[in-house]
């Protein structure tokens, strides 16, 4: 077998590989005997059809089947003699016979980037640290009453905040409009839930009044029989409430769950459950840090192969999701630019966090799979129905092992490494994560 390599552009090569013209005529030798021996002809019993009529009636079928094989078993053989590794499938392109010689074909494919380990000892990772204060306390309570707010009828004129009670009527040129008309609905001014000039025209209205409020709505606006026209809403207004917070106090401290009934056992309970949800957000952070710094860390050139086929993933992936949500997707393919920087770092990350693994023999040992598992089992009020979920599924399992193995990664990172502290506040940090 005689096998040469062109070096193309970035990480494409060409390889070429010739096949022993003796190995391949026997291959085809025994292709042919063996379909001789079953072959089926009018005329001849099964098995005694004469080996030159096999060979006119079934030469091009063992040839093909012969070389089909041989590509199979040289392919390999030659990538290890060469010393490559292929990213992603090789282009097989068959070469035309020249007198005298085998069979000769030719691959094209990308090979795996070289990737020389940094030891990390240079990068800088920013751990946030935050203390959580009683004002944080205060404030997560103040959301938690919001979630149990009650509304009381005012006399006075509507404002910010207040929930009007509403009927009205929408027409564009004097013509009701679909969508434009509504029964008994309730708006929280400054909300957002209509669009700017209606929930305007709401503002500093009493219950019983009757008015004509003129909006126009967002050129952007989705509708486009509406997109930038000006309509008119008749409007009926019924009520006019404002929100009224629960008090913090020991019906409300029982309403939470917490068995003390005192003020100072429900914001101890409520700290618990914000170091927790803290804890988890400076772990995520920490990690985008680290990922940051391999990244910088690292100059690969990456296998297109790979790139785009991280693209095709995000892209269904986005499909999967709108799906999900009952949103319709264009027939027309999505634009892969839109995925490109996200594909070529994640297709970075892991090639490096692959070799990181590998060197540093990072393991998802069984005691730390469990460790993983049982803290995402924690917060729940049947933990071990949790467990049981990721232990009855092995691809659940391994979505644990996977994230295991990242967060050794990232510890042998951070052991390497120099951290850098950033005080951070707690209700910045946490909008940060959520916006």
């Amino acid at each position: 077998m005689q096998v040469s390599v062109e070096k193309r552009d970035g990480l494409e090569r060409c390889m070429t590989v010739e096949l022993p013209i003796e190995d391949f005529e026997k291959a085809v030798e025994g292709r042919l005997k063996n379909l001789a021996r079953t072959v089926k002809m009018d005329g001849f019993r099964p098995g005694k059809v004469p080996m030159s009529v096999v060979k006119t009636r079934l030469g091009g079928q063992a040839r093909q089947e012969a070389l089909d094989e041989a590509i199979q078993s040289s392919l390999y053989q030659a990538m290890n003699q060469e010393k490559l590794r292929p990213a992603g499938s090789p282009q097989v392109e068959f070469l035309p016979l020249e007198e005298g010689k085998g069979p000769k074909y030719a691959v094209t494919f990308e090979i795996m980037p070289e990737l020389t380990l940094s030891d990390m000892k240079s990068a800088k990772i920013e751990t946030p640290v935050v203390d959580i204060t009683d004002a944080d306390i205060d404030t997560t309570i103040d959301s938690i009453r919001g979630q149990k707010l009650d509304w009381k009828d005012v006399k006075r004129k509507s404002k910010k905040e207040d929930q009007v009670t509403i009927d009205f009527v929408g027409k564009l040129d004097d013509v009701a409009f679909d969508g434009g008309t509504g029964t008994d609905v309730k708006v929280v001014l400054g909300a957002g839930q209509f669009i700017p000039d209606f929930e305007k025209g709401l503002m500093g209205v009493k219950t019983g009044e009757e008015s004509v409020i003129d909006a126009t709505f967002p050129a952007e606006y989705g509708n486009a029989d509406l997109a930038g026209k000006t309509v008119q809403f008749a409007t009926t207004i019924k009520a006019v409430c404002e929100p009224v917070l629960p008090e913090v106090d020991e019906d409300f401290v029982k309403a939470m769950g917490v068995e003390a009934g005192t003020v100072e056992a429900l914001r101890e309970q409520v700290k618990d459950n914000m170091s927790r949800e803290l804890a988890q957000v400076i772990r995520e952070v920490t990690k985008t840090n680290v990922m940051d710094a391999i990244i910088d860390a690292h100059k690969l050139e990456l296998p297109q192969v790979m790139v785009n086929d991280e693209i095709k993933r995000l892209a269904e992936q986005t499909r999967q999701m709108f799906a999900q949500q009952g949103v319709p997707m264009p027939d027309a393919p999505i634009d892969d630019s839109l995925y490109q920087d996200q594909a070529v770092r994640r297709v970075s990350l892991g090639l490096i966090m692959s070799e990181i693994v590998s060197t540093q023999e990072i393991a998802a040992t069984a005691d730390k799979v469990r460790a993983a598992v049982e803290e995402i089992a924690a917060p729940y009020e049947q933990p071990e129905e949790i467990i049981n979920y990721y232990y009855a599924d092995k691809s659940r399992l391994g979505e644990i092992e996977a994230v295991v193995l990242e967060q050794g990664v990232v510890d042998w990172v951070l052991e390497n490494a120099k951290t850098v502290e950033k005080k951070e506040k707690f209700e910045e940090l946490m909008a940060s994560r959520k916006g």
